[in-house]
């Protein structure tokens, strides 16, 4: 498994450390190599000039300035060799950014594309908890825990499925036109639950039709407007 995240500018990195030859001591193996400048100093160091890299990240071309090494990061991710990335920042207070790899052979251009795809999992987390009442649960028990996260997740994955395949071709959508919000191109998880609300509102969930048994061939038509019509998979 390969795991990609951000990193600390001050954070700590060592070398590999040496592999023991001759006679072998007593003690356990060097678990840390020697001292490496931090993210921080090699940003700041002039003899490590930095490189340019045209990418694609959230949708538009950046031309990013970038260092990069190969080193540990021991108390976080262990005695694994890391490819870290740092990133100058042209915009903002932060100056740069760190990112990682626990695969030191992953390409700059991987890395920082895996780790903007994290985006669309923190906005996830964020619909589930806001939207599906995902943090509200109070349960406690193992087993309650256990069967929470997966039904949201399903109602989540169901919705969105339903509004792709269903709602959305059908221009049944729900979708405000916001006078601030006109560069607006996307849907969102707001504008997918406002569609299922309205549309699935008359559909009766006791009606015969909707047994489990008929799953796959039951099919209903809501009662809208001929226009505004969309099918409904059970």
């Amino acid at each position: 498994m390969v795991l990609l995240g951000a990193m600390r500018p001050d954070a700590v990195l060592t070398a590999t450390p040496p592999a023991r030859s001759g006679k072998q001591r007593r003690g356990r193996p060097r678990k840390r190599g020697k001292p490496l400048p931090k993210p921080l100093a090699l940003a700041h160091d002039p003899a490590t000039p930095w490189q340019v890299l045209q990418i694609v990240l959230y949708g538009e071309a950046r031309r990013l300035r970038f260092k990069e090494c190969v080193a540990h990061w021991y108390r976080p991710c262990g005695s694994r060799r890391l490819r870290i990335i740092i990133v100058h920042v042209e915009h903002g207070a932060i100056g740069l950014r760190v990112f990682f790899s626990t695969d030191p052979t992953m390409s700059v251009t991987a890395i920082l594309h895996g780790y903007a795809h994290r985006w669309s999992i923190e906005v996830c987390f964020r619909d589930l908890k806001q939207s599906l009442g995902f943090a509200d649960s109070s349960a406690r028990t193992r087993n309650a825990v256990e069967r929470t996260a997966p039904f949201v997740g399903y109602c989540y994955t169901l919705l969105v499925l339903w509004f792709a395949r269903f709602a959305y071709p059908t221009k049944a959508a729900v979708i405000p036109v916001r006078p601030w919000y006109l560069h607006k191109r996307g849907v969102s998880f707001a504008d997918i639950l406002r569609t299922a609300q309205r549309l699935l509102a008359p559909v009766d969930i006791l009606d015969p039709r909707w047994n489990p048994d008929n799953l796959e061939i039951s099919s209903l038509t809501l009662d809208l407007p001929k226009s505004r019509r969309v099918k409904c998979v059970a």
